[in-house]
């Protein structure tokens, strides 16, 4: 809420809590990918990796996983092959972007949270248990409340 608070004042016209309420009961998202959320911290959650500018990489920020490290991996292993010219710039990127086709579904919907794309926002560590919506919005409000009540209490208001 406090973060909330602070973003409006900085001019934003919202805030996105996709991992909060992805976590949250009513959410179809595989108990084990909920889990992966409550067992982060914030800094497990780090935006892909683009090896080579001429490759691009849709930034998206995720959990580390085994599916991340074998990301980078596959990267490196397609600049090798297009540099020996076994592929063209059009395939290799394919390559890439192909590389994760699918990878959210497994990770959201089957629970493959090793191999699959655990997307998740630096506030993954803030996520400790599973909640219903209803209460993660009280308790968003109740601390957003709070901020502005704290923010007022120091200019005299």
């Amino acid at each position: 809420g406090d973060a909330i608070v602070g973003f409006l004042e900085q001019g934003a016209s919202g805030a996105q809590l996709g991992t909060r309420f992805a976590a949250a009961e009513e959410s179809i998202a595989h108990p084990r990918f909920k889990e992966a959320f409550i067992r982060a911290a914030a800094r497990d959650a780090t935006t892909s990796v683009q090896l080579d500018p001429r490759f691009p990489v849709i930034p998206v920020r995720g959990l580390v996983n085994e599916g991340s490290k074998n990301f980078l991996a596959h990267q490196a292993e397609t600049l090798r092959r297009f540099q020996a010219e076994e592929l063209t710039k059009e395939e290799a990127q394919l390559e890439i972007e192909h590389f994760w086709a699918g990878a959210l579904r497994r990770a959201v919907i089957d629970g493959d949270v090793e191999t699959g794309s655990v997307m998740a926002g630096q506030s993954v560590g803030m996520v400790k248990t599973i909640q219903p919506v209803k209460d993660i919005i009280e308790e968003l409000v109740q601390q957003a409340v709070g901020a502005l009540a704290q923010r007022g209490a120091r200019r005299g208001e």
